[in-house]
Parts: C-alpha cells; sequence; structure tokens
C-alpha cells in the first residue's frame, strides 16, 4: 500500500501545481544581409525601426542571413520575425519560405518591409510564382503578377488617415508597385492604390493582421537623397503595434522614474586643458574644464552629472599637468557630480584596436611623436590652440598617414600614442585611476565610450567584467534639421553576445558642425526634448556635452540654457550609471503572466517603470499587486513605478469609471516625484519610504483618506527636516522635502491624530 500511496502522492502534486510559466514573448528576431547593409548599426531595423519597438516593449535580436538561417529553437520567447531587405539575400528562397512557415508554426508573427527575399535568388534566378504566394499568403494577399512601374494615373483608393501620412503625405511621383489583391478578409489593409479609377486594378500595398503586417518597398518611409533625410510615410508605432499585437503587452520603459520624465547628463573629457575664451575666465587662463564646473555644475547643484576625464589628459606621465589634475579633483568632490571615464588615450576607431599589434600603429607613432610631448594630434595637425587638440580630433578631418591601416575620417586611431594600447589599461585602468581622484566611497562605474562610440565585443565585455556599465553613441535628434523619428535611436545595440547602451540624446559636437561653427547651436536641443517627450515620450531628457563646452562664450551660453530648462522641467534626475543600468534592465526583464491582467516582473535590474498603453480607464489592482510604489496616467498611457526592494514585483490591472482623477486604491501610492525611491512600507494611515535624489524632494501622493500628513526626513535617526501637507477630498498629498537627500533617508508620513 505504501507505495501506492506515494505514487497518488506524486499525481496529486503534479495537478496541484501549474506548469512552469512562460515569459510573455518580447523578442524580435531581425534578419539582416551583412553584405548589403556593411553593418548592424547601419541597417535599416536598427536605425528605424528598432526605436518604435522599443517603444512598444519589444527587444530586437540580430541574425545575417549570409550565415544562413537561425535555429528558432534558441529564440524561447520568440514574437515575431522582421525584414527590411534592399535586394534578395538568399541563395534558396525555397528554405526561406518553408523556415518563415517554421516560425509561424510556433506562433511568430512576421513582419516584411521592403524586398521580399522570395521572387528571386541571390544569383538572379526567378522563383515560381506558386512559391512568391506561399510568402504573400502569410499576410491575406495574393501575387496577380503585375506591377505598375508608372504611377502617374495611381491614386490612393483607400488611405488609412491614421496609418498614412505620419511624417510625410504620399504625394509627388509614387514608386512602382505589385498588383496585389486581398485573400483574406482578417487582414486591414491601409493604403489600397487604383490605376485610371478601375477599381479591378485595386492593389493593396499595406496590411496588418492576425499573422503579422506588409509594407511594399519603399512605401513605408521617404528618403531625400539632396539633404541625406529620412521621414515615416507610416506611422510606425501603429503599423508594429499592430502587426506584433501589443496591446497586451506591459511595457519596460526607460524614459521614467517615479512617474517623472527621468533626466541624466554626461560629460565626456574631450577638451579638458583647453583654455577658455570665455570672460572673464579667459584672462585668468583658466581651462574649460573649470569653466564648466563653474558655470555650468556649481550653479546647478540639483542637477546631477557624470564626468568622465580622459586619463591621459591628467597623468602627468602622459599630457596631464597640475592644473588638469587640480580640476579634475574639485569637480569630483563635489556632491552632485558621479566619476567615470572616458577612456585612458581616447580611440578615435574603436575597430582598429580588435585585433591590435604595436606594428599597425607604427606609422601614426613615427607621424605624431613620442614622449610626453608627442603622441597627439597637435603633433599631427596644424596646432591652433594651446590644448586644443581633442576638439580637433573629434573633427579629425586630416588625412591618415600615406601607407596606414584604414582608420575612416579619423587622423590616428587614438589622441594619445605614448605607449602601446592595453585594452585592461584603456577600460578597467582608467577607471581605478579616476576613481582615486574621488573622494572615498565615490566610485568610477561607467565607461563612456571614445571616438566613433563604436567598440568591438572584447571591448565592452572588458568593462563588464571591470564592474562597469558603458554607454555613448545613438546620437538622438529630433528637430529642424532632423525632422523625423528615424533620427531617434534605440535603447541601444547589440555588439555580439554584448550590449552597448546609446546616450538618449547627441551632444553638441552634431550641433556644431563637429565643434568647427555655430557654438551656438546646442541650445537646440530644447527641439529634441520637446518632439522625443510629446505626443508620446519615446526618450528621456538628456544632456550629453564635452568639456570643450567650456572654451566658447556661445557654447557655455547654450549649455546654461539647456541646464535652465531642464531646472523648469518635472522631472527625476538621476546619474548617468543609474540609467544605464535601467537601459540593460530593459534588455533582461522578464514578464510571466500569473492569472487574470496580471503579470510577475522578473529579472529587471534597475529597471523602475512598466508602461501600458492606451489605458485612460485601466489603473493598478492593489489587492492583487506587489512591489509596486505608484502609478500615473500621461499621454493616455499607465505608468507604473516598480519598488526596487522588491526582486520580484507583482502588477495587475483593473478598469476603473474615471479618467480625470487619480484611481482611488486601499494604500497610499505614489503618483510622481522628483527623487527615486525604494522599500515602501504602510503604516497605519500613512507610510515610509527611503529616497535618494538631487535637489529639493518635490512629489505627490495618493493616500485613502483626507486630512493634515506629518513629513518628517531622517537619516540614522536623526531627523533632518520636517513639515506638514494636506490630503484634499480628491486624495492628492503634495510637499517638498527640502533636505539634502544624495545620500539616502528615510521619509515618514504620518496621518495626525494616527
Amino acid at each position: 500500500m505504501r507505495p501506492l500511496r506515494l505514487i497518488l502522492a506524486v499525481l496529486l502534486l503534479a495537478v496541484a501545481l501549474p506548469a512552469a510559466a512562460q515569459p510573455v514573448p518580447r523578442t524580435v528576431l531581425a534578419l539582416y544581409d551583412e553584405t548589403e547593409e556593411v553593418k548592424l548599426k547601419l541597417s535599416r531595423i536598427h536605425t528605424m525601426a528598432e526605436m518604435p519597438l522599443n517603444h512598444l516593449g519589444l527587444t530586437v535580436v540580430y541574425w545575417d542571413v549570409g550565415k544562413g538561417l537561425p535555429d528558432l529553437g534558441q529564440y524561447s520567447d520568440l514574437r515575431g520575425v522582421i525584414t527590411w531587405f534592399a535586394s534578395s539575400p538568399f541563395e534558396d528562397p525555397h528554405a526561406y519560405v518553408d523556415w518563415l512557415d517554421a516560425a509561424a508554426a510556433r506562433g511568430a508573427r512576421v513582419v516584411s518591409l521592403g524586398q521580399l527575399g522570395v521572387r528571386s535568388s541571390r544569383d538572379g534566378r526567378r522563383m515560381p510564382m506558386a512559391l512568391v504566394n506561399r510568402f504573400f499568403a502569410r499576410f491575406g494577399l495574393r501575387d496577380d503578377d503585375g506591377y505598375s512601374d508608372l504611377t502617374y494615373r495611381s491614386r490612393p483608393a483607400w488611405a488609412d488617415p491614421a496609418m498614412i501620412g505620419f511624417e510625410r503625405d504620399l504625394g509627388g511621383v509614387l514608386p512602382g508597385y505589385p498588383r496585389l489583391s486581398k485573400i483574406d478578409g482578417r487582414f486591414t489593409s491601409h493604403l489600397v492604390m487604383r490605376r485610371g479609377g478601375d477599381p479591378a486594378s485595386d492593389s493593396h500595398l499595406i496590411v496588418t493582421g492576425p499573422s503579422g503586417g506588409f509594407v511594399v518597398e519603399d512605401y513605408a518611409r521617404y528618403y531625400d537623397a539632396e539633404f541625406i533625410r529620412r521621414r515615416w510615410i507610416i506611422d510606425p508605432f501603429l503599423f508594429f503595434r499592430l502587426a506584433f499585437a501589443t496591446d497586451d503587452l506591459p511595457k519596460p520603459d526607460v524614459t521614467t522614474i517615479a512617474g517623472r520624465r527621468l533626466y541624466f547628463s554626461h560629460i565626456d573629457g574631450d577638451g579638458w586643458r583647453n583654455v577658455t575664451e570665455v570672460e572673464p575666465y579667459a584672462k585668468q587662463r583658466l581651462l574649460a574644464a573649470d569653466v564648466v564646473r563653474k558655470e555650468a555644475i556649481e550653479a546647478f547643484p540639483d542637477l546631477p552629472v557624470t564626468v568622465a576625464p580622459i586619463v591621459g589628459d591628467l597623468d602627468p606621465a602622459w599630457r596631464g599637468t597640475p592644473q588638469a589634475m587640480e580640476a579634475a579633483k574639485r569637480l569630483l568632490a563635489l556632491p552632485q557630480v558621479e566619476a567615470a571615464s572616458h577612456t585612458w588615450t581616447h580611440p578615435f576607431n574603436w575597430g582598429f584596436f580588435k585585433d591590435y599589434t604595436a606594428d599597425k600603429e607604427e606609422v601614426f607613432e613615427t607621424r605624431a611623436g613620442k614622449g610626453k610631448e608627442g603622441g597627439l594630434l597637435s603633433r599631427l595637425l596644424p596646432r591652433r590652440k594651446e590644448a586644443d587638440y581633442e576638439v580637433v580630433g573629434e573633427a579629425a578631418e586630416a588625412e591618415a598617414p600615406a601607407g596606414g591601416p584604414d582608420i575612416g575620417r579619423y587622423a590616428v586611431p587614438r589622441a594619445f600614442l605614448q605607449a602601446p594600447f592595453d585594452l585592461t589599461q584603456e577600460i578597467g585602468g582608467s577607471l581605478s585611476y579616476i576613481e582615486k581622484l574621488a573622494p572615498e566611497g565615490k566610485r568610477a562605474r561607467l565607461l563612456q565610450w571614445s571616438g566613433d562610440t563604436s567598440p568591438f565585443e572584447g571591448a565592452v565585455a572588458e568593462a563588464r567584467r571591470a564592474g562597469a556599465r558603458n554607454m555613448n553613441g545613438g546620437d538622438t535628434r529630433f528637430d529642424a534639421e532632423y525632422p523625423s523619428y528615424t533620427s531617434v535611436s534605440p535603447v541601444g545595440v547589440a555588439v555580439g553576445g554584448e550590449r552597448q547602451v546609446y546616450a538618449a540624446g547627441s551632444n553638441e559636437n552634431t550641433y556644431t558642425d563637429l565643434w568647427t561653427d555655430r557654438f551656438y547651436g546646442f541650445q537646440n536641443l530644447a527641439a529634441t526634448v520637446r518632439n522625443t517627450g510629446t505626443p508620446i515620450r519615446v526618450k528621456p531628457f538628456n544632456i550629453y556635452y564635452h568639456m570643450y563646452s567650456g572654451q566658447k562664450p556661445g557654447s557655455i551660453s547654450a549649455l546654461k540654457k539647456n541646464l535652465q530648462l531642464a531646472r523648469n522641467s518635472e522631472i527625476a534626475p538621476v546619474t548617468a550609471t543609474h540609467y544605464a543600468g535601467i537601459a540593460e534592465g530593459f534588455y533582461t526583464t522578464r514578464l510571466v503572466a500569473d492569472g487574470e491582467r496580471r503579470w510577475r516582473v522578473r529579472d529587471r535590474g534597475e529597471l523602475a517603470t512598466l508602461r501600458f498603453d492606451r489605458a485612460l480607464f485601466t489603473a493598478v489592482d492593489f489587492a492583487r499587486s506587489a512591489g509596486v510604489l505608484g502609478q500615473r496616467h500621461h499621454q493616455g498611457s499607465l505608468y507604473v513605478a516598480l519598488d526596487p526592494a522588491v526582486v520580484e514585483p507583482v502588477v495587475a490591472l483593473m478598469d476603473v469609471d474615471r479618467a480625470d482623477a487619480d484611481p482611488p486604491a486601499p494604500r497610499p501610492y505614489l503618483v510622481h516625484g522628483r527623487w527615486p525611491l525604494a522599500g515602501l512600507a504602510v503604516e497605519g494611515e500613512g507610510f515610509r519610504v527611503r529616497a535618494q535624489g538631487f535637489g529639493a524632494g518635490a512629489m505627490v501622493w495618493h493616500v485613502p483618506a483626507p486630512g493634515r500628513y506629518a513629513v518628517v526626513a531622517e537619516r540614522d535617526g536623526r531627523e533632518l527636516w520636517r513639515g506638514t501637507a494636506e490630503a484634499g477630498a480628491d486624495g492628492r498629498l503634495s510637499f517638498t522635502v527640502e533636505a539634502d537627500a544624495v545620500a539616502p533617508l528615510t521619509l515618514r508620513v504620518a496621518r495626525a491624530g494616527s
């Protein structure tokens, strides 16, 4: 009997325990052809499609079809496949269509923009129409083997106003298009072209449906060859939302923390030793770094900034001076300054160092010279001003030595050539060096990429091994000069098996013609901040610049305007390292469905916010949630603030009747605040929470009971500040804590008389 009882017990346990919960699929597999797009960073999908996909909560992994077709089994949470080919990349299109069928059988949706990859093989062999229509059937279409190359008689029979004309109207001479009939009513047509007013000629060029979406080549975006600019014809957010069915997907969001737009600022050390032209400092021959400290950092103690010197600028064994070293120590001693590294020797072309040997660099060393006074662009390029080499180096338009390796537009592979390149010294060594210049306990945990900001996989891995995060690149602009979301970068980029996090904004170099003109140009950052924050928030507020901004009167004025804009905005400031951690968490987060409209959030790292779109009448169900700090509606979306103290938060949703008031809840929750918070604990009708941030702690809470509340800020049992606030009938409790929270503190909020 005992064995039988044991078997029954095991069977009952198996019935009682649910099957292992699977993560909600977030991965989109991008197939690209490296032979036509040179590198992943320049691919159509990365430069145009990935940012909208990231906004929709999706991560993108890439596969070069030149290596064959990938094994679908390696993608455990595959949501879909996207292609944007410029030609036919497959030797065997039959195998490609079979592979797509296998992906669809696993539940993956397919999105195709540009060339199909099935009409012909790479060597030009035409494929049978039966194969082509196997491909089109997944989009509810049939190719009728016709093509309109002369489109002067073609007009839209239907152009979905929500989809078409997003940044560029359909106008002028239209691209040619194939004759595509719709054969499946489950698909929605967003653009139907008609020739000569004949309905029989209708061709469905843009469709979405239950298995994905399709756009005929050249109808997704417009390219202006004269100005080298791109604009979307389709609304990419709407198209990908429908094609990948993301409405039910919680969106990990990197733009927001504590219910507010996240803000961070970081400085690359280029131009550290440039002598300023800004009065009255020019008469004192102050360094640009000292002017930045005085005008842009000490004057804004409420705004954190991450400062990343180049060690070669500081170390006396290289090019450092006592004045440059003292400038670094004064900067790093400020409480709002975070330490980071912009490398040791400032590589310009990172690819040059992937397979480095000293012999490769010898021709450059010969031209530049060696020793303390050599190894600099000042020896290679026409000298303009003392210590001005970094400025020239960023532009680096001089010719490389004849017969040397190809290093693109740069004159030398790195700014300092006195000693052979050492990857460990370049990254981990530079971080350690800079950390020793900072006050005890202040860490340097961010490597800010230099030069072309295109590190090879080994360099990114070296930063990780050094215990540091990494950032830079991306160059997001969205203004009159770059008037499109196509110039807004994704969160980051895959570098082999590693990940590079992009800066959230471009620096002053792109606004000043590579630091040659319009030195006031960085003031136009305000347009990018505005356009990436409304009508939808796609980027944090990032002020990213170089130390040479302290050199010119126009540049320091522009910088201060940007800082004043930040001060006047509703933001939650964090360090650049903190943002890099949030960005990394975007990629690692797993969302596991755990009941009706309920998700467990796993492996999120420092990711602090989930967003739910089209959620005006949706709110957090706190009775079924855990580890939630608060919620806020903004731009039609619900932003849910997660508690960093809870490793695995649970977020559950419910419907509410009103969209014009904070949703009711049985416990206090944060609506929005300037300080990031953690460890929320309800205490009677009040609460306790830890805070760490910059500037005065303005925040808004929703509490269940109206009345007067006492607010106390304390650290290590010592009271720092005390105040009171009144919650009205709407449950809103607003107050500002006038205390220094650079070091963490605890807030206690209690209802009077409770």
